[in-house]
């Protein structure tokens, strides 16, 4: 009798354990479903409309027929405040082939302001008070940046903070038309 209970018992543990190798948990299948912003590379960026700092709107569909990287911030953000730098150089060097946008998300004008000027930045920068972008887009984190072609698609994404020879490279490449 004992023998046929450890028996049972070890199919059981058996079966568990084979379970648990080739049937996806939640964990996997959510990883597999939210990939992040590589998920959008190939679509057209979405045509979302934001309140612009300073006055007005910012439509992300009225950058047609420009090449645009598309950044998604905020100022709490550790990683964000450290790329910011590498974004204004790359706005200023790539002038006239590159626009660069940055979107805050979720933060009040107040807050945003005095860092746009901390940083000296000179592109445009977008208030996303409801964070429509970042659900848009399938941020899973910040910073997150979009290269879109004049065309409006998204050609690259960058999930994380980016050196400015990534940017550079990652830039240069969309210019090109590849």
């Amino acid at each position: 009798m004992t023998r046929w209970i450890l028996g049972g018992l070890a199919v059981t543990v058996a079966v568990v354990v084979l379970t648990a190798m080739f049937v996806k948990s939640d964990v996997d299948q959510d990883r597999d479903t939210h990939r992040g912003p590589a998920q959008v590379i190939g679509q057209n960026m979405p045509g979302l409309t934001v309140a612009r700092l300073g006055g007005g709107t910012l439509a992300l569909n009225d950058f047609r027929g420009r090449d645009v990287l598309v950044n998604v911030w905020a100022t709490w953000c550790g990683p964000c405040r450290r790329e910011m730098p590498a974004l204004e150089r790359l706005a200023k060097a790539e002038n006239g082939r590159l626009l660069v946008v940055a979107i805050d998300q979720g933060e009040d004008p107040a807050a945003v302001k005095p860092y746009a000027q901390r940083f000296g930045i000179t592109f445009p920068v977008g208030l996303d008070a409801d964070q429509q972008v970042g659900t848009v887009l399938h941020m899973v984190g910040m910073p997150s940046s979009f290269f879109v072609d004049r065309s409006g698609v998204i050609r690259d994404a960058v999930d994380g903070e980016m050196t400015y020879d990534t940017m550079t490279t990652k830039a240069q490449t969309l210019v090109a038309g590849g």
